[in-house]
């Protein structure tokens, strides 16, 4: 009985420490008005393989491993593609900043779904290269290329210049 209480407590915290991490994940790729149960269903699939589960990592790289592969499986099911990115990212700020946004936006959206994706997880999630890996299903190694060549992609495209005015 003890053992059922702190499993029951745990899923419990990891719930609320992660649930609003892996809804905003939802949000931006299951299909339009499935976020909330992209979510549910991703601790629900948590909760029943967590035996399985070792912590290996932390539990949120794991959580949105478990959110990508329901997403896609909605996606599938309901013959729907992925979210693309909004053209423009909202925010106040001088109407430059507001170019600038949308010419990122921009930018993230012609990039191949797999960079896009690897640089959401790396810097907008948080991963660690390697848990970017993981939750893409690629090495490490991989992940680091891809992670490089979305940055490559995007300083060309945004013409990014170093202090010497020289393309980066």
């Amino acid at each position: 009985m003890g053992e059922k209480n702190e499993r029951t407590d745990e899923a419990e915290r990891l719930v609320g420490e992660h649930y609003a991490d892996v809804l905003r994940y939802c949000r931006r790729h299951a299909p339009a008005g499935l976020a909330e149960d992209a979510a549910q269903e991703t601790f629900l699939r948590f909760v029943r393989a967590r035996s399985r589960y070792r912590e290996r990592g932390r539990a949120r790289a794991y959580l949105v491993t478990i959110a990508r592969n329901v997403c896609a499986d909605m996606a599938r099911d309901r013959a729907s593609s992925w979210a693309e990115l909004p053209e423009a990212i909202p925010g106040g700020g001088d109407p430059g900043e507001a170019d600038d946004r949308r010419d990122l936006a921009s930018a993230l959206a012609r990039l191949p779904r797999a960079q896009r994706e690897a640089l959401e997880l790396r810097y907008g999630e948080g991963l660690t290269v390697g848990e970017v890996g993981a939750a893409l299903g690629m090495s490490r190694f991989a992940a680091a290329r891809a992670l490089s060549a979305a940055l490559e992609a995007l300083r060309a495209d945004l013409g990014v210049r170093d202090e010497k005015g020289r393309e980066v």
